[in-house]
Formats: structure tokens, sequence, C-alpha cells
């Protein structure tokens, strides 16, 4: 018959299991954490340039007698939507995080495909 002893496992290695096992449980909960952090807050590591108030300036030309229409939000964008006295409409599209423009699309009167 085997003494008590030897029938169960020494006292260090069930603390080392269970330190392990914890470990693990600790890492995975970091782990998920941290992609939720990630896709709530898409460009968390980038910040924009600071200005005077912590945000930015950014000037954006527009033709003479140009008027902003509206603007619309489109995934991470910014859309804006111009209309110039006897020129094309035209849409800017804006990085609202940096404020710079991407590109400016025109929608010049009678053109057609």
């Amino acid at each position: 018959m085997a003494s008590p002893a030897q029938a169960s496992a020494p006292l260090w290695l069930k603390v080392l299991v269970i330190g392990m096992g914890l470990l693990i449980v600790v890492g995975f909960v970091v782990a998920v954490a941290e992609i939720a952090r990630r896709i709530s807050t898409p460009n968390a590591a980038y910040s924009p340039a600071s200005g005077g108030t912590g945000g930015f300036a950014e000037r954006i030309a527009l033709p003479s007698g140009a008027r902003v229409v509206s603007m619309n939000a489109v995934g991470d964008r910014l859309v804006v939507h111009v209309e110039s006295q006897g020129g094309p409409s035209a849409a800017y599209v804006v990085d609202p995080r940096s404020g710079a423009l991407l590109g400016k699309i025109e929608f010049p009167p009678g053109a057609s495909r």
C-alpha cells in the first residue's frame, strides 16, 4: 500500500500548476480587454497635431463665393458638400481626426456618363 505522501502530488507542484493557471486566465482577460479597447477606439495611437486647445486648426480653401451646404460622417471620414456660384458643386473628403483634406470630388453641371 502507498503511503499518503506518495499518493498526492508535492505541494510545490500544486502551487506551480495553480500559478500557471492564474497567469493564463489573467493573460486572456488582458488580451480580450485590449482587443475591445482597440475596436471601440480606432486609431487610438494616432494623436493629431496639437494646437492651442489640444486640437488642430486646418484651413481648407474654398472657391470665392462658395458655401458649405452640408457635412456628413461616412465611416471614419467627413464629407463636406460645397456649392459655388457659377461653378460645379463639390464634395470635400476630410479626415476628422487631423483635419487633412483627403480628396475633392467635383460635380460639373450637365455632365453625364
